[in-house]
């Protein structure tokens, strides 16, 4: 059965209408077609005018919940600062929708007051991010485009694989010879020794979530300018002008 709504069902709406057609030996499920639609809201204020505190995301997610976008219609959603010397952010989000895209036509030009500004709903394109390899772990191409001769691992940056890291990598595999002699790592414990992340030089892994890396991966721009301020540190030499 198809029925024909004004506007997207919420959840309570459909609820109503799987009660409605219940009944007897009759076993319903009630569903919107499935669909996304991606939506954007530009020129956020970054900072706090009182403080210039950045708005966190947390805080941000607290002021979408009392917006004019239903929460329950939000897939995922995703906060980027414009670039590392831009007062302005976005948000990038996916909407659950109907196949005509009827909620983001409804809610794109709208203004809604969000971290102390007026911003306004756009729409827009598909958002997937910056790729990050799997071989060599560096952002902006895929392992089919990678040019290294062989694999790194994530966590030292040796040529090994992520699995062999603790029979291959000296940090962790035993050393009988030294004085004194080193042991290996207990099986059940993780890698405790600190290796600078082959992206931002911060010690971590360069797989994990905590890179500013991985928090930036749908701006491409942040990415772009902090791998050219990254590459210059390494190499001793001041990044060009932005």
């Amino acid at each position: 059965i198809t029925c024909a709504t004004a506007t997207v069902p919420s959840t309570s709406d459909l609820n109503i209408i799987k009660a409605t057609l219940s009944g007897g030996l009759l076993r319903v499920c009630v569903a919107i077609p499935a669909s996304q639609s991606f939506i954007k809201i530009v020129d956020i204020p970054y900072f706090k005018s009182s403080t210039m505190d950045p708005f966190t995301s947390t805080e941000v997610d607290a002021q979408l919940q009392h917006s004019i976008i239903p929460a329950n219609f939000i897939v995922h959603w995703h906060y980027i600062h414009n670039s590392p010397k831009a007062d302005s952010a976005t948000i990038w989000i996916d909407l659950s929708d109907s196949q005509r895209g009827s909620q983001a036509s409804t809610l794109i030009g709208c203004t809604l007051f969000l971290n102390g500004g007026m911003v306004t709903i756009r729409g827009a394109k598909v958002h997937t991010g910056t790729p990050q390899c799997q071989r060599c772990w560096k952002w902006g191409h895929t392992m089919g485009m990678c040019c290294h001769p062989a694999i790194w691992c994530p966590i030292c940056s040796g040529l090994h694989t992520q699995a062999n890291h603790r029979s291959i990598a000296g940090c962790c595999c035993s050393n009988p010879k030294a004085s004194p002699p080193i042991p290996p790592t207990p099986a059940d414990m993780p890698c405790s020794h600190v290796c600078p992340c082959i992206n931002c030089g911060n010690p971590h892994a360069a797989n994990d979530r905590c890179c500013p890396y991985w928090h930036h991966r749908f701006n491409q721009t942040w990415i772009k300018d902090r791998s050219i301020q990254d590459a210059s540190a390494r190499k001793g030499v001041p990044p060009p002008p932005s």
